[in-house]
């Protein structure tokens, strides 16, 4: 096989118009005309309706590229990976075709059009809002949450959004490549190999070639006659490495290669790389009540995660670095799994070998939301089915894809026609994997309070100031509101303020305190999923990330900087936690105890009840065993009394979990009322800094009151926090270690550092830190 790779350099120019510029394939218009100056950055103020020409335009995408002669070969083909969206496609003045779908790849045979030489291949665009220049035969499938709204502003775009190749083949090609696990053998995993090829000279003979490498040695190795239609070999791992999610193993992965041989020539090669695990979902029953669990390797898992969204306005944009920054984000944060969107798009390749690499599961679902509502005419279901059966055969090698899911039915829901055949599709090309009807994904993908409008939080004050002008900063200013995910997301912040917390003063304070409420909220609903009688299946909430800066649900920023959510879900996802249940009829804090790793659990919960003035009212400690994948309820709290005379809004419970070693690896609290009841004296902090490293700075917080949701930022620069929105018990120090974006002295550190708790955002001028104590020496 020869291929000529045709992505990189293009030139594209407005139809009509002799005007050219650079373009980038894999890229989109929008991307092009920004890098040659030639529009305004969408991001900022409302910069993006200045910008709406450019998708109601027509626009042209030219590249000459030089061949060599194919005559020899058998097939020659030109491979679109993914075009956004209705184009005409010619080579050397003829057409080859038309498309309408974004998600689906498309081929021609050009071996008679294709010269040795100069060739020029033209992409013309029809616009992308306000219908097509000529008509576009078949239905027109597009990203849903560029196009309707919702989850991001109104920005469709065109362009040649994935890559661009010529393909030449001889004798043979393989179409599809089919690997089947077998666990049934203690310590040996079969791996079945099933390969289906297109042979253009049927009386040759061939020979498949299937190997097994690991660290690049050859483990295992079958030969055979390559058949008609599909071949099938048996190989034998023994001693198999298991892939697992993050927080419950490594992730070694193989690799499986395909050759096509006539005699010592290679005609096709074929590679995939696998993890070596089983997924299911097990039906039960506890206290008479249905529910269903996932098992990895045999083991118990307790799904954690959340919704993935297209993480660029344009995503053609995206590269490996900006996913890597992002997936590393889950990881780290104690996810095992992201729900990729239905109104996305089927992620790039590069997204999965990064799940695979980090340990986060793939909650795939195929791209169905309320936008296809509608019962389909069949154009319209013939184009999701090719795109399905494209895109699963795609990535369903992957060890991170888990389940394979209908899509998103919230709202009008997805018509049945659609659903039908998204389940026909993954049963045909993927039968080993679950497959999971269509499920909503606000405000929870699995357990959680149906009845819950998931709150937006707004970005730091730092990130706002980069997208509003000074005369801007208003919640309730149009710029502002421009910038807010749901419509309504500036109502459900200020709602919850008034609910759950004393109003913030000044802008930047309603900013951060945004954050602090959006965390606080989502981690009550998981302590509420995680305490239920019903073993729980799982918490994924919407959503984990953002195309664009502005206030939304998300815990990661545009960006990539996690707001105080995704801090929060770290220790909330952690494979050891506790949390609390405060009964009120019986005067008993509940403590529970998860252990969601493989490995037992020895060690010790200890507990605090505080007054405000820093005073220990009471405390105990309690051993604790936890077994692989469980949860126990090992001690309880009488409050009672100390309540009814100390008063709800003077007590705080705190309790932590410690290993046999006495270290600890687990914090939380109860409250006994509402944020904005509690009687928050100053906290009296005292920060204590020092060089970490060549750039990481250590902060040691110790306060004389309670300091509730403390955050440490860098004023007008960029950092990384091994933790941040965390409370500080009276007298308990917190270490944090500070790593700036830009490498600085310890002087300018101290110069720069910000803290506040949750008391600063109800007042004007922060007291941020009573002393801050020079480093020991």
């Amino acid at each position: 096989m020869r291929r000529i790779d045709l992505s990189g350099e293009w030139s594209v120019r407005k139809a009509g118009s002799k005007k050219s510029f650079p373009a980038q394939v894999p890229g989109c218009v929008h991307a092009d005309l920004l890098a040659s100056l030639e529009i305004e950055n969408p991001a900022p103020r409302r910069n993006l309706e200045g910008v709406a020409w450019v998708a109601a335009s027509e626009w042209i995408y030219e590249k000459i590229f030089v061949s060599e002669d194919f005559s020899t070969f058998d097939r020659v083909i030109l491979r679109f990976d993914g075009l956004d969206t209705c184009a005409t496609l010619r080579l050397n003045e003829t057409e080859l075709g038309q498309t309408s779908n974004l998600f689906e790849t498309f081929e021609y045979e050009v071996k008679a059009l294709v010269k040795p030489g100069k060739n020029k291949l033209t992409v013309s665009f029809a616009p992308a809002e306000g219908g097509a220049a000529r008509p576009v035969p078949g239905a027109v499938r597009r990203q849903a949450s560029s196009t309707q709204g919702g989850t991001q502003p109104f920005a469709p775009t065109v362009g040649i959004w994935r890559g661009v190749s010529v393909l030449a083949f001889t004798c043979v090609r393989v179409k599809d490549v089919l690997i089947h696990q077998d666990f049934s053998v203690g310590g040996i995993v079969g791996v079945d190999v099933a390969v289906t090829a297109e042979r253009y000279v049927p009386d040759q003979h061939l020979e498949i070639l299937v190997r097994v490498c690991y660290k690049g040695s050859i483990l295992h190795e079958a030969r055979d006659i390559l058949a008609p239609e599909q071949t099938a070999l048996h190989l034998n791992i023994k001693n198999p490495q298991y892939w697992w999610p993050a927080g419950l193993g490594e992730q070694p992965l193989y690799e499986v290669t395909v050759d096509i041989l006539a005699g010592r020539t290679c005609h096709e090669h074929v590679s995939r790389r696998i993890g070596l695990r089983s997924f299911v979902v097990e039906q039960g029953v506890a206290n008479g009540i249905p529910f269903r669990r996932f098992l990895i390797n045999s083991h118990p898992i307790f799904l954690k995660g959340a919704s993935w969204l297209p993480a660029d306005l344009y995503v053609a944009r995206l590269t490996r670095v900006e996913y890597a920054r992002l997936v590393k984000a889950a990881a780290v944060a104690n996810m095992n799994i992201l729900r990729v969107w239905g109104g996305g798009v089927y992620e790039s390749d590069a997204f999965y070998d990064l799940c695979d690499e980090y340990g986060i599961c793939v909650w795939q679902d195929l791209m169905l939301t309320e936008a296809q509502s509608a019962k389909p005419d069949a154009a319209a279901l013939a184009a999701f089915e090719r795109e399905a059966r494209q895109n699963i055969q795609r990535v369903r090698h992957h060890p991170c894809v888990a389940l394979w899911c209908g899509g998103d039915s919230g709202g009008r829901g997805i018509a049945p026609a659609y659903e039908q055949a998204a389940r026909a599709v993954a049963a045909a090309l993927d039968p080993d994997r679950p497959y999971l009807p269509a499920a909503p994904h606000v405000p929870f993908s699995l357990d959680g309070d149906p009845a819950y409008e998931p709150l937006p939080s707004y970005p730091e004050p730092r990130v706002v100031a980069g997208y509003l002008n000074e005369d801007e900063r208003n919640i309730s200013h149009p710029v502002c509101a421009f910038h807010v995910t749901p419509a309504d997301g500036a109502r459900r912040v200020y709602s919850a303020f008034l609910e759950r917390f004393l109003l913030p003063s000044g802008f930047d304070n309603a900013l951060w305190l945004s954050q602090i409420q959006q965390g606080v909220t989502v981690r009550a609903h998981m302590e509420r999923v995680r305490m239920e009688e019903v073993p729980p299946t799982g918490f994924v909430y919407w959503q984990f990330n953002d195309c664009w800066p502005g206030c939304s649900p998300s815990s990661v920023d545009s960006e990539g900087r996690w707001k105080a959510l995704h801090y929060m879900a770290r220790r909330f996802f952690a494979p050891l936690w506790i949390c609390g249940g405060y009964r009120a009829e019986s005067g008993l804090v509940e403590l529970f105890a998860f252990n969601d790793g493989v490995k037992p659990f020895k060690g010790e919960i200890q507990w605090r009840l505080t007054h405000m003035d820093g005073t220990v009212t009471a405390e105990g400690t309690k051993k604790v065993t936890l077994a692989p994948a469980s949860r126990e309820k090992p001690a309880s709290v009488k409050v009672q009394e100390a309540l009814r005379k100390i008063g709800v809004a003077n007590l705080l419970l705190w309790f932590y979990l410690l290993d046999e070693q006495g270290n600890q690896v687990a914090w939380n609290m109860v409250l006994f009322c509402a944020p904005r009841e509690l009687a928050l004296p100053p906290p009296r902090m005292r920060a204590e800094i020092r060089t970490w490293d060549d750039n990481s700075f250590a902060v040691t917080l110790t306060s004389h009151h309670p300091a509730m949701w403390v955050w440490l930022s860098l004023d007008g620069m960029d950092a990384r926090y091994d933790d941040n929105f965390f409370c500080l018990e009276p007298d308990k120090p917190f270490r944090v270690r500070i790593t700036p974006s830009t490498r600085i002295k310890l002087d300018q550190f101290r110069q720069l550092i910000r803290i506040g708790s949750l008391r600063d955002t109800w007042q004007e001028k922060r007291n941020l830190i009573q002393v801050m104590a020079p480093a020991k020496k």
